[in-house]
């Protein structure tokens, strides 16, 4: 495994909000953090990008814990779920900022500015934009970075079908390029579409974690069952997965 997750727990005024957590991702692979909000997501991605520290444990990317490695190697780029930008740059003055802090990055100012449809918006500052296309912005600055590992806390809120299809295309070839992804989401009909392993997150703890075909065979569950059939059943809501009807997401 390319990142390791050892026996993180956190805290939180008292409140454990992590427990014992242990999971590890490999190169060229999509893996879903699932859970519903409060689950603890967020939390375990602020510990990844070191914007908090675990009580105990470690995190583990190739050889190093992430504390020990300096902010100009750190090989961790972040969608954060709340965007965070400069107010008074424009949408342009942002992309520009970033690449040049990352000039190695062969990825370039206009493929993203194509990719994402952010030609009209280039004059704009963050502020005046639609929450889709603030989220968009927050992708592309996040891929111009030179990272291995990408990390991201509810990427397609705010996206419309046509944006959350393209984003999708944009992990798969983020996959093929060995990149190794953690995608945080409460949608699980998405992830279910181009997620390789998956994390049940519960009360901020693992309730359990693999390929769906690895999870299906450790629950005993036939291979027609949904992720959310999966879930439910998991943390004991609802009735057994055999007679829950298969969820439909619209958007």
């Amino acid at each position: 495994m390319y990142v390791n997750v050892e026996n993180v727990n956190f805290a939180y005024d008292k409140k454990l909000i992590l427990h014992d957590i242990n999971f590890g991702m490999n190169k060229g692979e999509i893996t879903g953090l699932i859970g519903p909000n409060g689950a603890g997501k967020s939390t375990m991605l602020k510990l990844m990008i070191k914007k908090m520290k675990p009580d105990n444990g470690k995190i583990i990317i190739g050889d190093n814990d992430i504390f020990s490695i300096k902010r100009e190697n750190n090989p961790v780029t972040f969608i954060p779920d709340i965007p965070v930008y400069y107010e008074e740059l424009t949408v342009w003055e942002h992309l520009q900022f970033i690449k040049a802090l990352y000039p190695e990055n062969s990825v370039t100012v206009d493929s993203l500015i194509r990719e994402f449809n952010l030609n009209q918006h280039l004059n704009k500052i963050p502020s005046a934009l639609s929450k889709g296309t603030l989220q968009k912005l927050m992708i592309a600055l996040a891929l111009l970075r030179q990272y291995d590992v990408l990390l991201a806390d509810e990427p397609f809120n705010g996206l419309d079908p046509a944006q959350t299809y393209k984003f999708k295309n944009t992990l798969k070839n983020l996959k093929k390029q060995d990149k190794t992804i953690l995608i945080s989401t409460h949608l699980l009909s998405l992830a279910e579409d181009f997620c390789d392993r998956y994390i049940f997150l519960y009360d901020g703890r693992i309730v359990e974690q693999g390929t769906k075909a690895e999870i299906l065979q450790k629950q005993q569950m036939n291979k027609e069952t949904s992720l959310e059939q999966i879930y439910m059943s998991l943390i004991g809501e609802g009735e057994h997965y055999a007679g829950v009807q298969k969820t439909v997401m619209c958007e």
